[in-house]
Formats: C-alpha cells, structure tokens, sequence
C-alpha cells in the first residue's frame, strides 16, 4: 500500500468515524423528537399500516408491544453503527490487516445479518399483534419482505464473508512473518 492510498484511507476513515458517531448520538434524540411531536402514537400507527384492517380502538399496551419492537430493531442498527465507528477508528489509526479489524467486519456482517432478519420477522409480528384486537376472521397474518430486507442481508453475508476471508489473511501473514 501506497502512502498516498494509506493518506486516503485515513482520510476517509476519519469521515466516517465521525459520520457514525453523529448517526449513533443522533438516534436517541429522533426518538424522543418523534415521542415529543406524536409521531409515536395511534395515529402515526395507522398511517404506517394503512394496508392491514385494523380495529377500531388500539389499546395502548399494542401501542407500546409495538413500539417496543421497533426499539429491538433500532437497537440492531445501534450496534451495527458502533462496530462500524470502531472499524473506522481502526482505520483512521492506521491499523488495516489486523484481527481486530476482521473481527469488526464479520460483527458488522452479523448485524446487517440480524437486522435484515429481525425486518422481516417484526414486520410479521406487529402485524399479528395490531389485529389481534379484530374479531376472529379478521385478524391478519403478513409474511412480507422488500429488497431493503433483502438487500441488507445479502450486504450482511458480503461482510461476513469478508470478515472470514480477513481473519484467514491476518493468521497467514502471522504465519509468514514467524517464518522470516
């Protein structure tokens, strides 16, 4: 490697360390902004499942059932942008072929992973749970997935792979510098 792309690395590397950190101090704050304004009530609810029956009245321990599934998924995205801000201080160090850099990368992959997972399955479940208060016949069952799920797992397994393909790196030219 080059000193002009270790130059660009860290560059870049920096950028991103502080861009994660934004997005992770941003998270809460949109949160308690989204609560303060009422886009976290009933209402909000309505218009984000205008597609599924649903009953009249939503109690609000399915508010909160469903908020709090939400909270799980926002979670998810907290600790993929944590792993990646500390790859990205790795970087900007000057630290690249490393352990902990592959292990940073197959964590991110398993995030993505998780979260393209949790997508598809909260989905379902929130849906269960909002027309569980419709009266038999019409509660709804919604299997359903987009390419953002999709797209995020398969961006999740890239990752992976790379954080395995990485670690195999890392141990070879362990290996190599013990033979010289």
């Amino acid at each position: 490697m080059t000193n002009s792309d270790s130059a660009r690395i860290k560059a870049l590397a920096k950028f991103l360390h502080v861009a994660a950190t934004l997005a992770l101090t941003a998270l809460p704050i949109i949160i308690v902004l989204a609560v303060s304004i009422g886009s976290a009530g009933v209402d909000n609810l309505r218009e984000s499942y205008a597609e599924v029956q649903l009953p009249d009245v939503i109690g609000t321990g399915t508010l909160v059932s469903v908020r709090v599934l939400e909270m799980v998924e926002i979670a998810i995205i907290a600790y993929v942008l944590w792993q990646m801000r500390e790859l990205f201080g790795f970087y900007k160090a000057g630290e690249t072929l490393s352990a902990r850099c592959a292990a940073q990368i197959l964590r991110i992959g398993q995030g993505l992973v998780t979260l393209g997972v949790y997508g598809i399955l909260s989905n379902t479940v929130i849906v269960l749970v909002l027309t569980l208060g419709n009266p038999p016949g019409s509660r709804t069952l919604s299997i359903s997935f987009t390419d953002g799920d999709v797209g995020v797992m398969m961006a999740g397994g890239l990752m992976v792979v790379i954080g395995w393909v990485m670690r195999e790196a890392v141990t070879a030219a362990e290996e190599n510098r013990s033979f010289v």
